[in-house]
């Protein structure tokens, strides 16, 4: 069908805002889905000509109002405290807009269930995160996000628990593959690398050796493995530093990756 309707293209300030219909989408990661009208502070009206005494005193009333009715109880203000927590920690952690979004319907949900008490909300947004992070499937280790916000890695991991009781969901296990591109990043690494590194776990998955391993362990295995039968030899604590587990384990995820995939690799 065509549509008939007036053209909607702005080319000047005046028809931008003759032509505007709608305002910006709506949005979990703000208390009230952006949807509140925003009062401004400005001592000019919409003309630009300067209010009286009078007038500024009524408006700073106005304000005072509007800011007390955006948070009418005690949820609220907490609503409005965690997802303002939550914002700047997705931007720290440069994550992206949907892990935010989803992030932020979780808090929703804790928030409304009465799960987070008292005044410390950052074990259960950096839980959250991690939650979001799962369920898109966007490689960030417990680990990772516990030093990021500064947690302790046992209490991030008993508010994730507390969490997925709550949505009665469990994320899918996280593929090891996802967290071989971040890697080689650090490492400097080409892409060819990357490329065999994804068949080893691809293989070593078939083969059923990657359940109940952390995928951090296995991604930095294969790499390994990768990098030397690639001639791109990286040492085990070259790689184990870039993902940020211990040399350890990556010598135990490789020994295991060898024997069952029968990979002949000349160190």
């Amino acid at each position: 069908m065509i549509d008939k309707r007036p053209e909607w293209r702005a080319f000047t300030h005046e028809q931008l805002l003759k032509r505007k219909r709608t305002g910006p989408p709506g949005t979990y990661s703000i208390h009230d889905k952006g949807l509140t009208t925003t009062i401004d502070s400005s001592s000019r009206d919409y003309q630009g000509r300067r209010l009286s005494l009078r007038e500024k005193i009524r408006m700073k009333r106005l304000i005072i109002c509007q800011k007390r009715m955006r948070a009418a109880n005690a949820e609220e203000k907490k609503l409005i405290e965690i997802l303002s927590r939550l914002n700047h920690l997705t931007s720290t952690l440069q994550l992206p807009a949907t892990v935010n979004e989803t992030a932020a319907i979780i808090l929703r949900k804790a928030v409304k269930a009465k799960m987070i008490r008292g005044r410390i909300y950052d074990d259960y947004i950096a839980a959250a995160i991690y939650l979001a992070c799962r369920k898109l499937k966007i490689s960030r280790t417990l680990d990772e996000i516990a030093k990021s916000v500064n947690v302790p890695r046992k209490r991030l991991a008993q508010q994730y628990r507390k969490l997925i009781t709550l949505l009665r969901k469990k994320p899918p296990p996280s593929n090891p593959i996802s967290y071989i591109p971040k890697l080689l990043n650090v490492l400097n690494l080409p892409a060819y690398v990357q490329t065999k590194a994804a068949e080893i776990l691809s293989l070593a998955r078939e083969r059923g050796i990657t359940s109940g391993k952390g995928p951090m362990g296995l991604a930095a295995a294969a790499i390994y493995i990768a990098s030397v039968l690639m001639d791109e030899k990286k040492t085990q604590r070259e790689i184990a530093d870039a993902a940020g587990i211990t040399e350890v384990t990556v010598r135990n995820r490789y020994k295991e990756l060898i024997d069952a995939l029968d990979f002949e690799v000349k160190i």
